[in-house]
């Protein structure tokens, strides 16, 4: 299943990647496979069952500070 997940990744970018290089876009072929890679990791860690931090508190640590902030203005 693994294996199936990487080639479906590497067979889009594959795709992705040839039309961007004809533009010559190497700009966006470098942001855009660090996405990739991201995103394939993360769903390759998912399939091995290793615990992933939650998301949400990444955004409490950064609107906490700001919450407080317009807490003690309005008040």
């Amino acid at each position: 299943m693994n294996m199936i997940i990487l080639l479906l990744f590497l067979s889009g970018a594959y795709v992705q990647y040839r039309a961007l290089l004809k533009q010559q876009a190497v700009r966006d072929i470098v942001v855009s496979s660090c996405f990739l890679a991201v995103g394939a990791s993360f769903i390759l860690l998912k399939q091995f069952d290793v615990p992933l931090p939650s998301p949400m508190k990444g955004i409490e640590n950064i609107f906490k500070p700001v919450e407080t902030f317009v807490s003690r203005l309005l008040s």
